[in-house]
């Protein structure tokens, strides 16, 4: 029983001396504590309003990207598109019983520098 007694009395003297610190504390950085919580607090608010910023310029830029991406495969699918049929037309033009060979090479070498621009 006497173990019981001897064991509380020095947490009840720990918070008493928890209890002093923490008033002396308050009164030498009581106000500076509080200034210190508001600028942390508007730190905070800036870093979470930059943080929601840069979330939408990224979604936005990726958006832009992807409607980019969109649109440069659209022109090359109508570039290839253009070159197909404009071969399917010289070799109609040529000879169906005769293939003209320099005809049909430059026909080729059109479309081969028509690719590279």
């Amino acid at each position: 029983m006497e173990k019981n007694s001897e064991n509380k009395q020095p947490v009840v003297e720990n918070h008493k001396i928890d209890d002093r610190i923490a008033a002396v504390r308050d009164l030498i950085f009581g106000e500076n504590m509080q200034q210190y919580s508001t600028e942390f607090a508007d730190v905070y608010d800036q870093i979470k309003t930059l943080k929601d910023q840069t979330n939408k310029n990224l979604s936005e830029s990726v958006t832009n990207l992807e409607n980019k991406l969109a649109d440069l495969e659209s022109l090359m699918e109508h570039k290839f598109q253009d070159l197909n049929d404009d071969l399917d037309k010289r070799l109609a033009d040529l000879d169906d019983e005769k293939a003209d060979r320099k005809k049909l090479g430059k026909a080729l070498e059109k479309i081969a520098l028509m690719l590279q621009e």
